[in-house]
């Protein structure tokens, strides 16, 4: 579709001419040729998913991987996200360092556009062995180059975990977290945690990190300092669920998923009322390019529907400063029949990445 005009119809009812230029990016109308017509369908940027690891499809993939391996399991998964319309992905984290290059170095037309984070940083003990940077709170700052390599733009921390004999705990205090998430912020990066246990998010927010992955126990005065910094939260729920089930509801750790998703349930309702960025994302638990899936959990856990739809297009690309449909950025777009249902997402009639038609399912 390159050289080309598409005129697209979009969410609000307004049909807007958009140039695709021969480099792939948008470009005023009257810069392309020919028109070219889309149907009945609407026009959305695209999905995104806000929480994936491309590099991996559970944690049994971090064992003993070879980079080769790594490199064809990122980029086999960066074509199921793009297949299934994800055209944007936060992907939070990485065993190897070295991911953050290999994503990159893939055609921009061949993978969704990214942002991704480095290597996990945890303590000791405070992560599967082997997976994360380890340093006491005290060093966290200093190893703040070794887990963000040139291209990473997050920070992800590992917030908690479970220790024998005491379930899981905090890995780091509030004070730590917080020169973490002022030195990022002065580099130009964003920070984001892992948050299971109770006691973690609510340091996490007020130590200033911007996105709660899971985040089963926050509070509402919690949400109300994240939303008042424009912070994000991504649930995670189908995961969690997931994780639930493999534990057991008699486990330690059921119970005490199981006691933080009847939190989640209660607070989505009001999560975007306090001007909280509520997000989708895969984690190890769904496929990738299955974010619709977790989108639906949202759903079901109380989020109205809009709001949903917004969780998984819209939203999270106002938090990750992506809103697409800009001149000199990536030509990307999906067409889907019902804008507003959450389920039509999952079955997008076309997807464009970079000028380039990666589905075409219209008939």
């Amino acid at each position: 579709m390159r050289g080309t005009v598409v005129t697209l119809a979009m969410p609000d009812g307004r049909v807007v001419p958009l140039g695709i230029g021969r480099d792939g990016n948008w470009v005023p109308a009257d810069a392309a040729w020919p028109m070219t017509e889309l149907g009945d369908g609407v026009a959305l940027p695209g999905l995104v998913d806000a929480h994936a690891h491309l590099s991996s499809a559970d944690t049994q993939d971090m064992n003993g991987a070879t980079d080769h391996l790594v490199a064809e399991r990122i980029a086999t998964h960066a074509t199921a996200q793009l297949e299934a319309g994800v055209l944007l992905v936060a992907d939070k984290g990485t065993h190897l360092v070295d991911t953050v290059a290999m994503t990159h170095s893939l055609t921009p037309s061949h993978r969704p556009e990214v942002q991704l984070a480095g290597r996990f940083l945890a303590n000791q003990g405070g992560y599967y062995h082997g997976y994360a940077i380890e340093v006491p709170g005290d060093e966290l700052v200093s190893a703040l180059d070794a887990a963000t390599p040139d291209g990473a733009v997050w920070v992800k921390i590992i917030g908690d975990w479970p220790r024998r004999g005491v379930g899981a705990v905090p890995n780091f205090d509030e004070n730590a977290l917080r020169r973490l998430s002022e030195a990022a912020h002065v580099r130009g990066l964003r920070t984001a945690i892992h948050t299971v246990a109770p006691e973690t998010p609510g340091m996490a927010v007020r130590a200033g990190v911007d996105s709660i992955e899971h985040g089963l126990f926050l509070t509402e005065d919690d949400l109300a300092q994240l939303g008042a910094r424009g912070g994000g939260w991504v649930p995670t729920v189908a995961a969690m669920e997931k994780l639930a089930q493999q534990l057991g509801p008699e486990s330690s750790g059921g119970r005490l998923l199981a006691e933080g998703l009847d939190n989640v349930r209660s607070l989505l309702p009001h999560a975007a009322g306090a001007g909280v960025a509520v997000m989708a994302g895969t984690d190890l638990a769904l496929e990738h390019g299955a974010v619709v899936d977790d989108a639906l959990t949202l759903l079901e856990y109380g989020l109205d529907e809009a709001a949903v739809v917004e969780a998984v297009t819209t939203g999270p690309r106002r938090f990750l400063n992506e809103p697409g449909f800009t001149f000199g950025r990536p030509a990307d777009f999906i067409v889907v029949d019902q804008p507003d249902s959450v389920a039509a997402l999952a079955a997008p009639q076309l997807v464009v990445r970079c000028g380039v038609v990666v589905v075409d399912a219209r008939g």
